[in-house]
Order: structure tokens, then C-alpha cells, then sequence
């Protein structure tokens, strides 16, 4: 579980990380987290199984977007294995590996990350929604910059239940988004949003 495809920004070694063993990989520690070191999906998910937490597992693809052979299946067999089809979402930036995932299981649940980069690749951010729309049953989650310019049309596309936004940090943008029509947002203080959605949650209704 590594969020880069390089281990130079968040371990103390460098380098790509599928050119590493599963061995040593899980013997580096990570940067600012102490004697922490680089954690696998099972230790992961003995810590979240017991939850009722809903759990997005992404699927990272290597530096040069390419992806892992075989990494969806392994995956999939995870998420059956530990009994977590109905609380397990499968997400990634690539959409055809997302198509992987269906292809293997049907009745997986999935996200694609939009940026501005991959909306581009994919012709602009129409075309983009578009073909997203197209994936049965995709959630996707776009850059908030982004979806500021253009949620109008992703929920003519989408609808507000095939739509996220990410990333969302500061308090007046996670106050922002939650009260947007949006399925979820994507931040890295859920602290603060857990608090202002509470909030926001007894605020009387307008008239």
C-alpha cells in the first residue's frame, strides 16, 4: 500500500516500486511516521474489516501509467476472500483498468479520479464525463477546480450519485462541497468534515 509509483517522496529509499520485493519493501520505513513502514492490503484491512466504513481501494499504476499485470485479479480476490464485496469501491485514474475490474466482476463497485490531465487525454472534460457515464455503475470523483467549472454538466452527465469531489481541505471548501449534490467528497481532514457535516446537519432548512 504506497501511494507513488517511486519510493523517493514518502520512504527513505528511492527508485520504482514494482522493481522492489514484497519483502523489502514492507522493511521501509516511511517517512515522517516514526519506525512505520510500508504496509500490505491485508494489514490494512485488519485494521478497517470491523468497520461498517465504506472502503475505496485505489489501484496505482507505475511511473509511466502502465499497470500492473494482473494486480486487478489479486484484488478482487481480496475483497471476496474477506467478505467485502458490498463495502469495497475499486477506484483508479485509468479507466480501462476500471474496465479490468468489471470484466472480472461484474457487479464490482468502482471510481475513476478526473483531473484536468486525464480529462485532456480523453478529448476534455465532456468527452471525458462521457465516456466515464458510459462504465455501468461508475462513481467519478473530479479534481474540485475542475468540478467548480463544470458540475452543471457532470450531473446532466452523471446525475449527483455517480459524483464525487476531491480534494477538499480547507473548511470553507469542505463546507462548500458538502452542501454541493454531490455523492462524496475526497479530503485528508476528515476530522474537520465529520464536524462541519454534523453541523450542517442541524442547521434549520431554508425557507
Amino acid at each position: 500500500m504506497i501511494h507513488d509509483p517511486l519510493l523517493d517522496r514518502t520512504t527513505f529509499e528511492s527508485g520504482p516500486v514494482g522493481e522492489r520485493s514484497l519483502q523489502r519493501l514492507t522493511a521501509m520505513r516511511l517517512r515522517d511516521a516514526g519506525d512505520e513502514c510500508i504496509p500490505t492490503l491485508d494489514e490494512v484491512l485488519d485494521v478497517f474489516s470491523e468497520t461498517t466504513l465504506e472502503l475505496h481501494i485505489e489501484i496505482k499504476t507505475d511511473a509511466l501509467g502502465n499497470s500492473y499485470s494482473g494486480l486487478e485479479a489479486r484484488l478482487i480476490d481480496q475483497i471476496k476472500r474477506r467478505g467485502l464485496e458490498r463495502r469495497a469501491i475499486i477506484t483508479c485514474f485509468v479507466p480501462g483498468v476500471i474496465e479490468t475490474v468489471l470484466r472480472l466482476w461484474p457487479e464490482a463497485r468502482v471510481l475513476v479520479s478526473l483531473d484536468r490531465r486525464s480529462a485532456e487525454m480523453m478529448g476534455g472534460i465532456e468527452p471525458a464525463l462521457t465516456r466515464l457515464a458510459a462504465i455501468p455503475g461508475c462513481i467519478v470523483a473530479v479534481e474540485k477546480s475542475l468540478l467548480g467549472l463544470a458540475l452543471p454538466l457532470a450531473l446532466k452527465v452523471l446525475g449527483s450519485e455517480r459524483l464525487g469531489a476531491w480534494v477538499t481541505n480547507e473548511p470553507e471548501d469542505i463546507a462548500y462541497w458538502l452542501s454541493q449534490p454531490v455523492r462524496q467528497i475526497t479530503t485528508d481532514r476528515p476530522d474537520i468534515a465529520v464536524s462541519i457535516r454534523r453541523r450542517l446537519e442541524t442547521m434549520p432548512a431554508r425557507p
